[in-house]
C-alpha cells in the first residue's frame, strides 16, 4: 500500500530535480539542491514499508535491476534510434557517449541518478536488517554519524586520486554508495520519529550546514554553493539536503492539505507513482529547449508528464488482450511506475 505523504515527498524531489536542469537563477539552483538526497531518503521510507524480509537476495536484486535499469535502457534505445533517424550527426551518437549512457556513467547526462539508486539497492536489504536490529535511535543515528565522519575523512584525502582514470571509476561506486547508503538508512528510520525527534534532526542538520558554510566563507571569501561539494557528496552538501528534506517531512500534513485545497493531488500522485518515466522523458526536452527557465520548466514538466500518461494509457490498451499475468506484470514494471 502506497503512502500519500511519501509520494508527495517524491513529487517534490522530482520537481526540484527537473528545476535544476532548466537553468534557474543561482539562488533557486541553491535552494533546490536537496533533491537527490530527498529522493534517496524517500526510497528508504518506502523500502521500510514494502520490503519483505526473507526474500532471496538474488531474487530481490533481479527485481530491482529490472525496475531500475531496464526502463532506462529501453528509453536510451528509443532516444538513440530517434537521433539516428532525425539527426544522425548529433554528438550524443558518439560511441563513447552511447556506451557510457548505458553504463549510467556520464554519457548523455542526467542518468547518473539511476546509478545512485542502483548502488543503494545493492545494500538496502543489509541496511534494513541492521536497522531492525537497532532499537535505540541514539545508537542507530550515532553509528551513521561515525560512518559518515570516516567517509568524510577518506573523501578528503582521496580527492586528488579520484579525479581521473581508474580512481575516478572506483569512486563512482565507493564515494557514492556510502553517503547515499547512509541517507537511505536515515529514511528507513524517519517514519518512526516523533515531532520532537524530527525537530532535533532539523536543528542539528541546519547547525551543521551553517557552521560549514561559515567556515567555507571565511576560507574562500564568498558563499560556497553546496553544488560545489556534491560530486562526490560531502557533509556540507548532505547536511543542507537533510535539513530541507526533514523540514519538508515535518510539514508533510500541511503540504498535503495545500495540495488538496489546490485540487492537485491526482496530478501529484500520478507524477510520484511514475517518476522514473517522467524523469526519463524530461531529458530530451531540457536538452533541446532554450529560453526563459520558467517557461522551459513548465514545458519540460508538463510534456514529460503527458508523455508518461500517454505511454501508460497505450500500455493498458496493449495489455488488455494479453493472457499472461506474468507478462503483463513485467511490461508494467518497465513502462509504468
Amino acid at each position: 500500500m502506497r503512502d500519500n505523504s511519501i509520494d508527495i515527498m517524491r513529487f517534490i524531489g522530482l520537481a526540484a530535480i527537473i528545476l535544476a536542469h532548466v537553468g534557474p537563477p543561482e539562488i533557486l539552483y541553491q535552494l533546490r539542491n536537496f533533491d537527490v538526497p530527498l529522493m534517496v531518503l524517500v526510497s528508504g521510507m518506502a523500502f521500510g514499508i514494502s520490503y519483505k524480509p526473507g526474500i532471496r537476495y538474488s531474487h530481490y536484486l533481479w527485481k530491482r535491476l529490472f525496475r531500475l535499469v531496464v526502463p532506462v535502457w529501453v528509453f536510451l534505445t528509443g532516444y538513440f534510434f530517434a537521433l539516428l533517424i532525425f539527426n544522425p550527426s548529433h554528438p550524443d551518437l558518439d560511441a563513447n557517449t552511447t556506451v557510457n549512457s548505458y553504463l549510467l556513467n556520464g554519457g548523455i547526462g542526467y542518468v547518473w541518478i539511476i546509478r545512485v539508486f542502483l548502488l543503494v539497492a545493492l545494500v538496502s536489504p543489509f541496511i534494513y536488517m541492521w536497522h531492525k536490529g537497532q532499537s535505540s535511535n541514539f545508537t542507530y543515528f550515532g553509528s551513521l554519524a561515525v560512518v559518515f565522519m570516516i567517509y568524510e575523512v577518506v573523501r578528503y584525502f582521496t580527492l586528488p586520486y579520484i579525479q581521473h582514470d581508474v580512481g575516478n571509476k572506483i569512486s563512482l561506486v565507493t564515494h557514492f554508495i556510502v553517503p547515499y547508503g547512509i541517507i537511505f538508512a536515515i529514511g528507513l528510520r524517519m517514519t518512526q520519529l516523533n515531532e520532537k525527534q524530527l525537530t532535533h534532526f532539523v536543528i542539528l542538520s541546519l547547525a551543521t550546514f551553517v557552521s560549514l558554510a561559515l567556515g567555507l566563507y571565511v576560507m574562500e571569501g564568498v558563499f560556497v554553493p553546496t553544488q560545489d561539494l556534491k560530486y562526490p557528496p560531502a557533509l556540507y552538501y548532505v547536511s543542507y539536503a537533510l535539513f530541507v528534506s526533514c523540514l519538508l517531512w515535518m510539514l508533510r500534513e500541511k503540504i498535503e492539505l495545500l495540495i488538496d485545497k489546490l485540487k492537485l493531488k491526482p496530478f501529484v500522485l500520478f507524477c510520484a507513482q511514475n517518476s522514473i518515466w517522467i524523469y526519463l522523458w524530461h531529458i530530451p526536452l531540457v536538452k533541446n529547449l532554450h529560453g526563459n527557465f520558467a517557461l522551459k520548466y513548465l514545458i519540460a514538466f508538463s510534456v514529460a508528464t503527458m508523455a508518461a500518461f500517454i505511454q501508460i494509457w497505450l500500455l493498458n490498451r496493449l495489455l488488455e488482450n494479453v493472457q499472461s499475468a506474468a507478462l503483463r506484470k513485467n511490461f508494467r514494471a518497465v513502462f509504468s511506475g
